[in-house]
């Protein structure tokens, strides 16, 4: 494929050569209008009729140059167009071969049986953090003296009134 990006790059400077060839016709034709005019004022009708057959010319050689310009220029749209799509088809094959893999790796019975496992060890843990907590709170309230922790109660109790 780079061969096509390389005529694509040959096309697109092949247009840009054509529009500068028009504008140099263009110029030319100026000067040979001038020309006319100057054989003009010496009244030398010969000498003008050249020099505006020239600017004819000229002229007319600038449009077939601008209407090759455009051609090519379309030529270049259809060639960047293929070398587009070429990109993304080969992009595309990637993702397709890809998501393949995936699709063979994926073992829907294997995902289930995983998921199923998981549940059972979350309510595995979820049982074994409650009995965790229970033997965390009695045990703390066996080290301390129940008869101290009343009578701080009534203490405060009687304090608030």
């Amino acid at each position: 494929m780079p061969s096509m990006e390389k005529n694509l790059f040959n096309l697109k400077f092949a247009a840009k050569e054509l529009q500068r060839n028009s504008k140099k016709c263009d110029k030319e034709e100026k000067l040979e209008k001038a020309k006319v005019k100057k054989a003009i004022q010496k009244g030398n009708m010969e000498v003008a009729r050249i020099h505006a057959e020239n600017a004819i010319r000229q002229k007319n050689q600038s449009v077939n140059f601008l209407r090759m310009s455009a051609r090519v220029d379309a030529v270049a749209a259809r060639v960047q167009t293929a070398v587009t799509m070429n990109q993304v088809t080969k992009s595309m094959a990637g993702v397709v071969k890809g998501m393949d893999a995936t699709l063979k790796s994926m073992n829907l019975e294997k995902i289930s049986a995983l998921m199923d496992k998981f549940e059972h060890q979350f309510e595995t843990l979820d049982v074994q953090t409650a009995q965790m907590e229970d033997t965390m709170s009695s045990t703390t309230t066996l080290t301390t003296p129940q008869n101290q922790v009343e009578s701080l109660l009534h203490e405060m109790a009687d304090e608030a009134g």
